[in-house]
């Protein structure tokens, strides 16, 4: 049985680079002991390769993060996107998708499926 790739969208533009990763991370952990498949953008190259972000600039990473997106059947959205122009389009574009989403509710790892 194929398990359910899960994309994790959240606010990586800013931020502290190891505030993000380790979020990231441990939203990884979590899904994968609920079974899950999961896309984690942060291991993605551009950004595990700065100098990879650096050549492809912010607009091409994020059209990457896109099409991984798109090879997933759910997004999950981690805390605090509210102010991040990626995350919000990861959810528009996850919505658009028809894939089903995971919302955390705070900073503390409960999921919500809807």
């Amino acid at each position: 049985m194929k398990k359910e790739r899960v994309y994790l969208s959240g606010a990586i533009s800013g931020r502290d680079r190891e505030e993000y990763l380790t979020q990231f991370a441990d939203a990884e952990k979590h899904l994968r002991q609920l079974g899950y498949d999961v896309c984690n953008p942060t291991k993605a190259l551009p950004c595990r390769f700065l100098w990879i972000y650096k050549l492809l600039g912010y607009k091409l990473t994020l059209l990457y993060d896109l099409w991984l997106l798109s090879r997933c059947d759910k997004i999950y959205m981690l805390s605090g996107p509210e102010n991040s122009k990626g995350a919000f389009l990861e959810k528009v574009a996850a919505e658009t998708f028809g894939l089903g989403k995971i919302f955390v509710a705070n900073t503390n790892t409960r999921i919500y499926f809807k």
